[in-house]
C-alpha cells in the first residue's frame, strides 16, 4: 500500500487552518459517503466554494463514478462466472472502505490527501 504521508498537503486557501469552519469541515466529510457527496455539491454555490471544499467535493464525486463503474465491472463478472468472482466484490469494498477512512481522518485533519488512483483519474473538473 503507498505512503499515505507522501500524498499530503496542507490547505492552500487558509494560512491558518483553524479557520475553516465547522460546515468546511463537515463538507468535507460528507464528500467521502458515497451519495452524500451530491447534498453540498448542489447545496453550496460554486462561488462560495473554497480550495478545501472544492478539493474535497472533486474527489469525492470522482471515486463515487470509480465505485459505480466498479460495481458494474464486477457485477457482470459475478453473473459470468455464476458467482466464483464473487469475493473479488469483497476485497474492493474493503479497499474502499479503507481509502474512505483514511480521506475522512486527512479530512478532519485539515489536510489534502490525494487519493492514489483517483487522484490520477480525473473524470469530474469541479
Amino acid at each position: 500500500m503507498p505512503d499515505v504521508n507522501k500524498t499530503v498537503t496542507k490547505t492552500e486557501s487558509n494560512t491558518n487552518n483553524s479557520n475553516l469552519s465547522s460546515d468546511e469541515m463537515m463538507t468535507a466529510i460528507l464528500a467521502y459517503l458515497g451519495l452524500l457527496v451530491l447534498v453540498p455539491l448542489f447545496a453550496i454555490d460554486k462561488s462560495k466554494r473554497n480550495d478545501f471544499i472544492t478539493f474535497h467535493l472533486q474527489q469525492g464525486l470522482n471515486l463515487l463514478i470509480i465505485e459505480i463503474i466498479l460495481w458494474v465491472i464486477v457485477s457482470i463478472l459475478t453473473i459470468i462466472t455464476f458467482g466464483i468472482l464473487g469475493f473479488i466484490a469483497w476485497i474492493i469494498w474493503l479497499l474502499i472502505l479503507i481509502v474512505v477512512i483514511i480521506a475522512i481522518i486527512k479530512a478532519t485533519q485539515k489536510e489534502k490527501w490525494e487519493i492514489p488512483v483517483v487522484s490520477s483519474i480525473k473524470i469530474v473538473k469541479l
